[in-house]
């Protein structure tokens, strides 16, 4: 599940120019006792606006129509890891209130930075553990070669936009920033 946002442009060939972008990923929870097995859902990331168009609605717009897609696909449940006092806008709750452990925390820890909304209603149906896709930490399980794919790009320089979570890492907690 992958959508653009374009707005129409007099600079482009094709008469628009692309704004946006979302990506989901599928992910799991695995259910706990007394259930067993596990769920389907999906993530999220990246979402990017081009900086001449953010703070302006854009973003949120392209969220909830990717959402409102996933929903339409049968996708009950889309957790991430991010800010709520952005994602709020959305839906999106801290996923303990849902009964949903965030697999690198304790499981008496309010995760704050762990998210999730349920898009079918009583899709959950019970608790269990969110698992990260494997495919997220692709640069942590194979770093040379990952930092030779990274060196065939232009560099660049490495910014936090306001409302990302820099105090702590939320992809590997063994890593430090």
């Amino acid at each position: 599940l992958d959508f653009v946002m374009e707005v129409d442009s007099t600079n482009s060939p094709t008469g628009k120019r692309i704004i946006g972008h979302i990506m989901f990923s599928r992910a799991k929870i695995t259910l706990e006792h007394p259930l067993s097995g596990e769920i389907e859902g999906a993530t999220f990331g990246p979402i990017s606006i081009h900086p001449d168009y953010k703070r302006k609605g854009y973003g949120l717009k392209l969220l909830k129509y990717a959402l409102d897609k996933a929903r339409e696909m049968g996708i009950g449940i889309v957790c991430m890891e991010g800010n709520i006092d952005f994602y709020k806008h959305a839906g999106f709750v801290v996923a303990s209130t849902l009964g949903i452990h965030y697999h690198a925390e304790p499981k008496e820890n309010e995760v704050p930075y762990f998210l999730a909304q349920e898009l079918i209603p009583g899709y959950l149906n019970g608790i269990g553990t969110y698992h990260t896709p494997k495919g997220y930490y692709v640069a942590f399980e194979n770093k040379e070669a990952f930092e030779a794919y990274e060196a065939t790009f232009p560099p660049k320089e490495k910014k936090h936009q306001e409302g990302q979570l820099v105090d702590d890492c939320t992809i590997n907690p063994n890593v430090q920033q």
